[in-house]
């Protein structure tokens, strides 16, 4: 049985307590299989009746420019104290996560995600874990769900 070499890791962040820990456990397999880190949140706009309205850059630049700088602002926050040594960028995109997650992974080579069992969003806290499942199931590559 051949092992494979993991070599780019894919890091869902929101934000909430679980990706954090998603983002401590990703750091500890990045120093282990000396690999890159790429650290993804996904732009999704809820309105008030908990309907996601995915942000279109033509559409809507101010609300845009608002969440692309409170997600970079986070993701700056969570690497501050990262170890140098570990490659790293941070990604923003939009849409819908779940889709935007496997996506990012199929286009970008991943070779792992790491998420978290649940997330933040309003649909998350009905339907617990609906994004990590969908990620699960989609995924081109194996997934490491955090709780």
């Amino acid at each position: 049985m051949t092992e494979t070499k993991i070599k780019q890791i894919l890091v869902a962040f929101d934000g909430s307590e679980q990706s954090k820990d998603a983002f401590q456990e990703a750091v500890r397999i990045a120093k282990f299989e000396k690999a890159s880190l790429t650290f993804l949140t996904v732009i999704t706009e809820i309105m008030p009746n908990d309907d996601e309205l995915y942000l279109q850059l033509d559409v809507r630049p101010e609300i845009d420019d608002i969440y692309r700088a409170l997600a970079e602002k986070r993701l700056e926050t969570i690497t501050a104290d990262l170890d140098k040594t570990i490659p790293y960028k941070n990604e923003a995109v939009h849409g819908d996560a779940k889709r935007s997650i496997v996506e990012y992974a199929k286009e970008n080579g991943s070779d792992l995600i790491v998420i978290g069992a649940t997330g933040r969003g309003a649909l998350e806290r009905r339907l617990i874990g609906s994004t990590t499942a969908y990620v699960v199931n989609h995924a081109p590559c194996n997934v490491m769900v955090v709780k």
